[in-house]
């Protein structure tokens, strides 16, 4: 976990370097480490690492700046506004095991930062790749790369299953009688009521 976050303070330090004094990002740094760490104590799982992903995430949406991020700015007396502006905008952080990326934009390309264990992080790339984009707005922080590949995996398995398993002979020849017997049914009661209508007729 504390790898994990080290990657994403570091990327957010990088987006906001020559933008801030050195010194106040190493505050800012430092308080999103301590904010992040309490904040995942009881929401990370290795073992699932898609489970709790919209948590961890962090976000900027709509001009309005994650929690996390104006705590911090808050805490090192610094006006949430200017991390408002000098971070991008229509913007979403993930922070999952073994797994850090972002991306900029509601339709823009997800770039890892951080997988298994491996720094992806380069200051060229990030550079070219921070290119706000204007796109409809989401009220809550997308699904990550991760939670996307295995909701994939599970659709695909239901189809696999649904295409070995087709419907049973039993099954068909049961659905057939049931038919039968509601047609039975049917023709049962329009003769049934077709006497009553003629003696009402012949009364009158």
């Amino acid at each position: 976990m504390h790898q994990e976050i080290t990657e994403a303070i570091n990327f957010l330090g990088r987006l906001l370097h020559s933008k801030l004094d050195s010194s106040i990002i190493t505050l800012i740094k430092d308080k999103l480490y301590g904010l992040l760490s309490e904040r995942f104590v009881d929401h990370w799982d290795p073992a699932h690492p898609c489970r709790g992903n919209a948590y961890r995430a962090i976000s900027i949406f709509n001009g309005q700046l994650d929690p996390l991020l104006t705590l911090a700015a808050q805490q090192v007396s610094i006006a949430p506004a200017t991390l408002l502006v000098h971070l991008p905008q229509e913007f979403v952080l993930w922070v999952d095991p073994s797994s850090v990326s972002y991306r900029v934009g509601d339709h823009g390309n997800i770039m890892d930062l951080f997988v298994n264990g491996k720094s992806l992080m380069d200051r060229k790339s990030m550079v070219t790749n921070m290119v706000s984009t204007s796109a409809p707005i989401r009220i809550s922080p997308p699904t990550s790369p991760a939670s996307i590949e295995k909701k994939l995996q599970q659709q695909h398995q239901q189809q696999q299953q649904q295409h070995l398993q087709p419907s049973s002979p039993l099954a068909i020849h049961a659905k057939r009688e049931q038919q039968q017997q509601q047609q039975q049914q049917q023709q049962q009661q329009q003769q049934s009521t077709t006497p009553r209508h003629k003696s009402l007729v012949l009364a009158h």
